[in-house]
């Protein structure tokens, strides 16, 4: 199946116009014409945009088929779906990925901060109370700061992945 055939299906699945499809993406109806006849095709930018658009990969808009992959959640592309609802599990997953890179980025910061007072260890003194180990490294560089960054972007990150663990399991099970 050709781009301009694949396209035409998309469209047609979703019930538009080729009017309409040219409204969505900020278009001419004659540039959607060109592009469905194969007169045309559109640049990387609109083709991104039309996968984003139609719920399928790019490889799917250009060879017309789905793409063969090792991850058993890929969905049929949205025009075969039932419900034309989109796939709210793969944004769940992504906040769940956000969070598990905002959780590791923090926690190798605070460790290389425990490292380097273990290897540097200064006593700091800051209104009369001395500090020890890791806080009196964190005084003494005046690195306490950053050091209650990484704190906070690791409860971020915590959150961040318990919201998408959760609502994707919800979705899963609503559906």
């Amino acid at each position: 199946m050709t781009l301009g055939e694949t396209l035409t299906k998309l469209r047609k699945a979703r019930g538009l116009s080729q009017e309409q499809l040219a409204q969505e993406l900020s278009l001419t109806r004659q540039t959607i014409s060109k592009w469905e006849l194969g007169q045309s095709a559109p640049d990387i930018e609109y083709l991104l945009r039309l996968s984003d658009f139609f719920g399928v990969t790019a490889d799917y808009l250009i060879r017309g088929e789905q793409a063969q992959s090792c991850d058993t959640d890929l969905k049929p592309p949205a025009a075969e779906q039932t419900n034309n609802r989109p796939d709210n599990v793969s944004v769940y997953k992504r906040f769940f990925c956000l969070g598990i890179v905002c959780v590791g980025a923090s926690l190798m910061g605070i460790i290389a901060f425990v490292i380097c007072s273990a290897l540097n260890p200064i006593t700091a003194v800051v209104e009369g109370s001395v500090f020890e180990g890791t806080l009196g490294f964190l005084f003494g560089t005046g690195t306490l700061w950053f050091f209650v960054l990484l704190l906070i972007l690791l409860f971020i990150g915590c959150l961040l992945s318990v919201y998408g663990i959760k609502n994707a399991r919800s979705e899963k099970a609503s559906e």
